[in-house]
């Protein structure tokens, strides 16, 4: 049987779920082609006024934070040595390598001239944050995809990289955090020189910080909602015990954002912030529901034990989050005297392909590859002297000493 005929094969096997996927991922693909074809005046609303629209907004300001959950929980896990925590970092690697994978994806759509991209290591302007995001994206991707390497060194038996790459588990935390911690907080900095444009409500010199910090607590949540998931509709094991201790963990990081939140509302906002009734009541939906609501959930002690309360917090987390990327990217951005804008169906089909990409490659990869396997605290990291494949197929706990699945 034909290489061809055996793809054809698997992919008849697989979930209804994940063939209307593979659809949504070929209109996006298509979509994409358009674009590239005819041009973003032609194919995008995008204007003078509003130059950034839902693929900055989307696929990058709010795909950016979402992805966190590499870093948070690697620095949780390696740094602060809560080894118990192990089986949720492979995971979230998983979903930070396909996140920033494909935000690479819609920077590139978003570039008038994409194939200019490369100047940005050409022509350094330290003087610009965009410059600093470009650099600790490219970066943190690199470092996601040396991390991504572990799950495929395991499955192809490959000895040396992965003692080598386990070596490094520790220094690609911290490297992890140092870069995540630039740029996330970067995001925020883009939108300070819009001292005139972005409204009132969401305007002010310490968004930096809050978009940073609304990262940590969001990448935290996005493991829980992870987790969940892969437990409900994917038969992976029941991790609640272990996110309790992020239930924990979460809320601190919410109260410091809550702080500086209206902190920041009260004493270093100037202008009227009531003058706008539809973003005032955005501004109200995110802040009740997105962060009061799911910050009183994890307060409790109830949601240390029960999923399903689990599930919901980190969910409303994950809304606010994305509603206050919005409203800081493009509805707070919106003038009371000019055009609205509206994404083109060309945007929103390429949007719906990316994040349909991101769920069929991470089933995919689930699938394919030792990710939820369970490693041992202590790991042999002797680097041998010489290359050679790992002999056997058992799998489970020993995935972790390098054993092929």
């Amino acid at each position: 049987m034909t290489a061809a005929k055996l793809i054809m094969n698997e992919i008849r096997g697989y979930h209804r779920f994940l063939k209307l996927m593979m659809a949504l991922v070929a209109v996006g693909a298509l979509a994409t082609l358009v674009r590239f074809v005819f041009g973003l005046g032609v194919t995008t609303n995008l204007n003078d006024t509003y130059p950034w629209g839902l693929w900055i907004s989307f696929d990058v300001v709010t795909a950016v934070p979402l992805a966190a959950g590499a870093f948070t929980i690697g620095i949780v896990a390696h740094v602060f040595h809560i080894r118990k925590l192990e089986p949720l970092v492979r995971p979230a690697i998983v979903t930070g390598f396909l996140g920033y994978s494909l935000v690479c994806v819609g920077l590139m759509l978003d570039l008038g001239q994409p194939q200019r991209g490369i100047n940005v290591l050409r022509y350094w302007n330290i003087h610009s944050p965009m410059f600093e995001v470009s650099m600790c994206v490219m970066a943190y991707t690199t470092v996601l995809t040396l991390e991504f390497l572990h799950p495929v060194a395991e499955r192809f038996g490959w000895h040396l990289p992965l003692r080598l790459l386990r070596t490094l588990e520790l220094p690609f935390a911290i490297l992890a955090a140092m870069i995540s911690t630039l740029h996330q907080s970067t995001l925020g900095t883009f939108f300070l020189i819009a001292v005139d444009k972005l409204h009132n409500l969401w305007y002010n010199p310490l968004l930096p910080l809050q978009f940073w910090l609304s990262a940590i607590f969001t990448g935290l949540s996005i493991v829980i909602f992870e987790a969940s998931l892969v437990h409900k509709y994917m038969g992976q094991p029941d991790e609640s015990e272990l996110l309790a201790t992020l239930t924990r963990i979460i809320p601190w990081v919410m109260g410091v954002y809550i702080a500086v939140k209206f902190y920041a509302l009260a004493f270093l906002t100037h202008g009227p912030l009531f003058d706008r009734p539809v973003l005032l009541a955005l501004f109200l939906v995110e802040v009740v529901v997105g962060l009061f609501v799911p910050f009183g959930i994890f307060l409790t002690k109830k949601v240390r034990t029960d999923k399903r309360l689990q599930l919901r917090a980190a969910s409303l987390v994950i809304f606010g989050l994305i509603l206050n990327r919005f409203n800081v990217s493009m509805f707070g951005m919106e003038q009371a005297n000019q055009l609205i804008y509206v994404p083109s169906l060309i945007e929103s089909l390429v949007t719906i392909g990316i994040i349909a990409a991101h769920i069929l490659f991470f089933v995919l990869i689930a699938k394919y590859f030792p990710i939820f396997e369970h490693h041992p605290e202590a790991t042999d990291y002797t680097i041998p002297d010489h290359f050679r494949r790992i002999e056997g197929d058992e799998h489970g706990h020993r995935a972790g000493k390098g054993l092929a699945h």
